[in-house]
């Protein structure tokens, strides 16, 4: 039996009850695919089955504000995404009839949606002659190649995409792809990796030379900043302000609390608006507590400033803020709901 039909076999053998599995549907695999981009499967199951019950179809989803999208991705973070759901679902529905197209070129024309993403729903849903690559399929293919450049390096993609498209079962490509993510999220591990439990583990290289320890290699450029600042509470009466900028570093598109980044900056790009550092300093704040988040490549610590309330406190704030941020009062209780970002929550723990 060639390598493709035993992995094809075991795939068959243990592969995992998921939902997204159950049929051939295009716009479900194209939500789990987004979902499961930074979440671990466990993780996203619940908060699947209830995006799915809020928008079934790409009609439904494209007919939808971007607040209840956002709302609907609350505990998945990365909300560019879900913005992006929304967008793509537009597009879907205006060009191609709310159809994905068939065509790899037509769907990385779709907001949204890259290589990654466009091979695997055109493999798994239309069973398409697409190999896929993401992390769990690197280190798979790396080590079964015995590939030993860097797989983050400039060129590495497109030299696994090249091993990705000569491994590829054209016969079943859908259960070719997923067995390979399956594989690389079972057993071929980054660490310890169960060779002896492997399909693969004879045809493998690395496991021949005995080399799954050092492959693959791994070498990130990316720098990890760190970054000071305060978040600000201020309310008024049961009511909280949030704002939404234009030019906000991060949480783009939101409405949030008005947060600032202050000391050494890694470029102008995190420089507060004026209008926020304006806020600040004319208000009074009491400090509450400290923060800490994470976003990509981010570790961020906050303080959180409560503005100390007085009568002028609304008037002063129309007379600050202004074009181009947005600002709006949300009941504290719904705070999660407007701002659905795992900081609100930090936040709440004060109040």
């Amino acid at each position: 039996m060639n390598p493709q039909n035993q992995l094809f076999s075991w795939f068959h053998l243990n592969k995992r009850d998921l939902p997204f599995r159950k049929k051939k549907a295009a716009y479900e695999i194209w939500i789990s695919e987004v979902m499961l981009q930074q979440t671990r499967v466990n993780a996203m199951l619940p908060l699947y089955e209830k995006f799915l019950d809020r928008f079934p179809d790409v009609f439904s989803l494209a007919k939808s504000s971007e607040e209840d999208v956002v709302s609907a991705w609350q505990g998945l973070g990365y909300y560019s995404r879900a913005r992006n759901l929304r967008k793509a679902a537009i597009y879907v529905t205006q060009n191609f009839n709310g159809r994905f197209p068939k065509e790899l070129h037509e769907m990385l024309l779709i907001p949204g949606i890259g290589p990654y993403t466009a091979r695997a729903i055109l493999s798994i849903a239309y069973d398409l002659p697409h190999a896929v690559l993401d992390g769990n399929v690197k280190r798979v293919l790396a080590r079964y190649f015995l590939y030993k450049d860097n797989i983050l390096g400039n060129k590495a993609d497109k030299e696994l995409q090249i091993l990705a498209d000569s491994f590829l079962n054209p016969e079943a490509p859908g259960d070719h792809n997923q067995a390979l993510m399956e594989l690389g999220s079972s057993l071929c591990l980054p660490e310890n990796p169960k060779c002896l439990l492997c399909p693969l583990s004879e045809p493998c290289l690395a496991n021949s030379e005995n080399m799954t320890d050092v492959i693959p290699k791994r070498e990130k450029k990316e720098k990890q900043f760190l970054l000071n600042g305060k978040v600000l509470w201020i309310q008024n009466g049961n009511e909280v302000l949030l704002v939404r900028e234009s030019k906000q570093r991060f949480l783009k598109g939101m409405f949030t609390l008005p947060i600032l980044f202050e000391g050494e900056l890694p470029s102008v790009q995190y420089e507060p608006d004026k209008r926020i550092l304006q806020l600040f300093r004319s208000l009074d704040f009491n400090e509450k507590g400290k923060i800490k988040h994470t976003i990509t490549h981010h570790k961020i610590s906050l303080s959180l400033e409560e503005a100390v309330f007085k009568p002028d406190l609304v008037s002063k704030i129309n007379h600050i803020l202004d074009d181009p941020i947005e600002w709006k009062w949300v009941d504290i209780k719904n705070l999660t709901a407007e701002f659905p970002s795992s900081i609100a929550g930090k936040v709440l723990k004060y109040f």
